[in-house]
């Protein structure tokens, strides 16, 4: 009788466990149709999935970058926020010239703010004027 409580509890407690890591965040898959940069890094057009973290953290405080094709990752720091768009998922770049930028990523009303490195900042100095924002969606 002691052994059933006890593997009872052991059950119990991995279904709480594997339903806690289901819902610890939010995804999106998307592609990205130009090379784009990743802080100081950058990464070819492709298809790639974002994940935003909520376990102890604020959601959308840690992103991670995964390609679909599964090679590199990248984990990005961010500021939290809220998107007023629930319904559309979507990346924004900054735009300098031909390159650009990941600056913001919203997930189901979750939005990660990035930080502007020195790249960016040394091309947003030599350039007069940015050619703007992109988004792209995905709903």
């Amino acid at each position: 009788m002691k052994r059933n409580l006890v593997l009872s509890s052991i059950v119990a407690f991995g279904l709480m466990a594997a339903f806690a890591v289901a819902g610890t965040g939010f995804t999106m898959h998307i592609s990205v149709p130009f090379d784009f940069y990743l802080e100081d890094q950058l990464v070819p057009a492709g298809e790639y999935r974002f994940d935003m973290a909520s376990n102890n953290s604020a959601t959308a405080s840690c992103v991670t970058v995964r390609s679909t094709d599964g090679k590199g990752i990248r984990m990005l720091a961010a500021t939290p926020g809220v998107d007023p768009d629930m319904d559309t998922n979507h990346l924004r770049f900054n735009k300098y010239g031909d390159k650009y930028f990941l600056f913001g990523i919203s997930i189901r009303g979750h939005k990660a703010s990035l930080k502007t490195f020195k790249l960016e900042k040394e091309l947003r100095s030599q350039i007069e004027k940015s050619n703007g924002t992109v988004t792209i969606a995905q709903n």
